[in-house]
């Protein structure tokens, strides 16, 4: 499967930051996580499954000062 392209933009402690990450695939949760990844934001993978339990995942961005996440596929 080709990777698609996909626009990521978020506020980190009220700054925009925007990037763009390769997928075959996007999904809220998915945005999410790169956005804490992007950030800086530790995950501890495998332990709480965080990327699966994307409430849990949430929690912690808005927490870590990761907020307003939002995506869309790039032509």
């Amino acid at each position: 499967m080709r990777a698609l392209h996909f626009q990521i933009t978020y506020r980190l402690n009220d700054a925009r930051q925007v990037f763009v990450q390769p997928d075959s695939y996007m999904t809220d949760a998915d945005a999410w996580y790169y956005a804490c990844l992007h950030a800086g934001v530790g995950l501890v993978y495998g332990d709480d499954d965080a990327q699966e339990d994307f409430a849990a995942l949430r929690l912690h961005a808005e927490k870590s000062g990761v907020t307003q996440v939002k995506w869309e596929a790039l032509p």
